[in-house]
C-alpha cells in the first residue's frame, strides 16, 4: 500500500511537470483565469498542437487561417487580409486590425513572422511572435488603419503614442508620417499617409518600465533600430523598425552570442534585446556583458541615462532567468556586438572609470522544485498512514 501511494505521487508529479508553466511567462499575468476570450481557446489548442509536434520556443504554427505562436495568435480572413482575434499569451487585445479600401494579395508565415500584403505591396503587416509580440505596419499609400479594441481593453493617448492596458498587460502603439492617431469609441485610428504603425507590448516575460514607452518615442524620431529576441532552441526574432538597419546573429553559444549590425544611416541607433536563460546560460555568480567591436561597451545604470548618452553604451535589467538590454551605438558603418556571460570577479568600468555595480544574475526559484517536494512531502505523509 505504501508503495502505490508513493509511486502515484511519484508520477502525479511528473505529470504537473509537463504542463506547460505559463505564470513564469509574465510576471504572474497569465494565470489560467487571466486569459479569455478566443485567444485563450487558441492558445489552449495552439498549445496542444506545439506539443504533438514537439514545437518549442518562438515561432507559428498555420491551420486553417489560424496562426499559433508561442506568445501570439490570431487568425487571417483570406479574403480581406484582417486581422482577427489577436492575443497575447492568451489574453484577446484586438477584435480586429484592418485596413481600408485596399485589396488584399496574400498572407504567409514562416519562422516567427506572418506577413500580410496588399495590392502591390501599398501596404504589408508584419505580426511576429516574440516577447514583445510587436506588429509593424508598413504602407506606402494614404489608408487608414483601424485597431478595434477587444473587451476590457483600455486605451489612452500621450502625444502622439497611445497606450494600452489590459491587468498586467502594457503596450503601445505609434506611428511615423501619420496624418492622425486617435482613439475613437472602441478604435485606434490611424490615418497614415506613409511610413510605419507600431504595436510594441512591453515584454510579456520581463517586468514593467518606464523605458518602453520612451523606446516608442525613439521610433516616432526614426532612433530606434531594430529589436532581436532569443529563446528555446537558440530560436529567435528580428524586427527591423529602420529602413536602413540590418541586424543579423551570426553565432550563439552557452556563454556567447554574436551580432553583426550594419545601417546605411550612419547617425545613432538604439537596439533593444530579450533573452532568456535557455540559449545562453547563466547562473549565481555571473553576469552578461557587451562588447562593440572586441572592446568593452560601457554600461548605464538607469534607462534614461542611456537614452540621453552620446557615447555607445547599454543598459541591462534581469527578472530570474530573463534579461533585457537596451543598446546605443552612436555611429554605423558595420559594428559588431557580442553579448557575453562572464564569471562576476571582475567589474567593467564605466564611463567614470569607477567599477559598476554587478547585475543580479539570481535564478528565481522554480515552479518546478515546489512541486516535486510536495509531491514527495504528499506520498511520504499518506506512507506512514498506511
Amino acid at each position: 500500500m505504501k508503495i502505490s501511494i508513493k509511486i502515484t505521487a511519484f508520477f502525479l508529479a511528473v505529470v504537473i511537470l509537463a504542463v506547460p508553466v505559463f505564470g513564469e511567462m509574465g510576471n504572474g499575468m497569465i494565470g489560467g483565469d487571466m486569459m479569455r476570450g478566443k485567444a485563450k481557446d487558441m492558445m489552449t489548442r495552439g498549445s496542444e498542437m506545439r506539443s504533438v509536434q514537439d514545437m518549442k520556443g518562438m515561432g507559428f504554427m498555420h491551420s486553417q487561417g489560424s496562426n499559433y505562436g508561442n506568445f501570439v495568435t490570431f487568425s487571417v480572413n483570406n479574403t480581406t487580409g484582417e486581422v482577427v482575434d489577436y492575443g497575447i499569451m492568451g489574453i484577446t487585445i484586438f477584435d480586429s486590425i484592418k485596413v481600408a479600401g485596399l485589396d488584399f494579395k496574400d498572407s504567409n508565415t514562416m519562422g516567427a513572422l506572418t506577413r500580410i500584403s496588399y495590392k502591390n505591396d501599398s501596404v504589408v503587416i508584419q505580426l511576429h511572435d516574440n516577447p514583445a509580440a510587436v506588429i509593424n505596419i508598413k504602407t506606402k499609400v494614404a489608408t487608414t488603419i483601424t485597431f478595434e479594441l477587444a473587451e476590457g481593453v483600455r486605451a489612452s493617448k500621450d502625444g502622439n503614442i497611445i497606450k494600452i492596458e489590459d491587468g498586467n498587460l502594457t503596450a503601445f502603439i505609434g506611428s511615423t508620417n501619420e496624418t492622425s492617431i486617435n482613439i475613437v469609441g472602441g478604435e485606434v485610428r490611424i490615418e497614415s499617409s506613409k511610413g510605419n504603425a507600431i504595436f510594441r507590448a512591453v515584454p510579456v516575460n520581463m517586468p514593467m518600465d518606464g523605458m518602453h514607452q520612451k523606446f516608442m518615442g525613439e521610433m516616432m524620431k526614426n532612433r530606434a533600430g531594430a529589436e532581436v529576441s532569443i529563446g528555446l532552441s537558440d530560436k529567435y526574432s528580428i524586427v527591423n523598425y529602420s529602413e536602413n538597419m540590418n541586424l543579423m546573429i551570426r553565432s550563439i553559444g552557452n556563454n556567447r552570442m554574436k551580432m553583426v549590425i550594419n545601417s546605411s544611416d550612419p547617425s545613432g541607433k538604439f537596439i533593444m534585446m530579450n533573452m532568456d536563460n535557455s540559449s545562453m546560460m547563466w547562473s549565481q555568480g555571473q553576469k552578461i556583458r557587451l562588447y562593440i567591436d572586441n572592446m568593452p561597451m560601457r554600461q548605464v545604470m538607469t534607462s534614461d541615462e542611456l537614452y540621453n548618452a552620446k557615447e555607445s553604451s547599454f543598459w541591462l535589467s534581469m527578472s530570474g532567468k530573463r534579461m533585457q538590454a537596451l543598446m546605443y551605438i552612436s555611429n554605423f558603418s558595420e559594428r559588431i556586438v557580442d553579448v557575453v556571460v562572464e564569471d562576476g570577479s571582475a567589474q567593467a568600468p564605466t564611463s567614470t572609470g569607477t567599477p559598476s555595480t554587478p547585475v543580479s544574475t539570481t535564478a528565481t526559484p522554480g515552479f518546478e522544485i515546489a512541486i516535486v517536494l510536495l509531491s514527495a512531502g504528499l506520498a511520504y505523509k499518506f506512507g506512514r498512514k498506511g
